[in-house]
């Protein structure tokens, strides 16, 4: 009889100790999803602010040493790049539009690696219109801050679309 109920009891107890586990890898993957969701919200920020041609405010999406290259050139930092690129560049567009975005985000700790895919298309205003139209991928380094995610490194890269 004692052989039966220190199986029993055994049993139930690994039983425990198995939910007990299952609870804590569940409720990991959970807050390590809710993560992600929280870095792929400051990338789609970002995306967003281009797409509609205006990135005031978007500082507040990067580190303030945040680093930008693009295409194989360093553009310094993010304000640099606003100030000198991108901030400037937006002012001659009429549209920029992603297509077919698609983010994979991996985190460790308080850093989180982004690889985003995604063509997307340009059309310029002006006399001189015209519609550029890229294939292009990306690759963010964020860092959990205070106050959230925030972009710490930003690495772009297109080239013509091909099928």
């Amino acid at each position: 009889m004692k052989k039966i109920i220190l199986t029993l009891l055994l049993l139930s107890t690994s039983g425990f100790i198995y939910a007990q586990n299952m609870d804590h890898e569940n409720h990991k993957n959970m807050a390590s999803s809710e993560e992600v969701e929280a870095v792929k919200k400051v990338l789609k920020a970002y995306k967003n602010a281009l797409e509609a041609l205006d990135v005031t405010g978007t500082q507040k999406l990067f580190t303030e040493d945040a680093d930008v290259f693009e295409n194989g050139k360093y553009e310094g930092s993010y304000q640099d790049y606003l100030d000198h690129h991108i901030g400037p560049e937006l002012g001659h567009f009429k549209e920029f539009s992603f297509i077919d975005y698609k983010v994979d985000v991996q985190i460790e700790g308080r850093i989180a690696v982004a690889f985003e895919t995604y063509n997307y298309k340009i059309v310029t205003g002006g006399e001189d219109s015209r519609t550029i139209e890229r294939q292009a991928v990306a690759t963010s380094v964020l860092k959990k801050t205070e106050s959230g995610w925030k972009i710490m490194q930003n690495h772009g890269s297109s080239r013509a679309v091909r099928n």
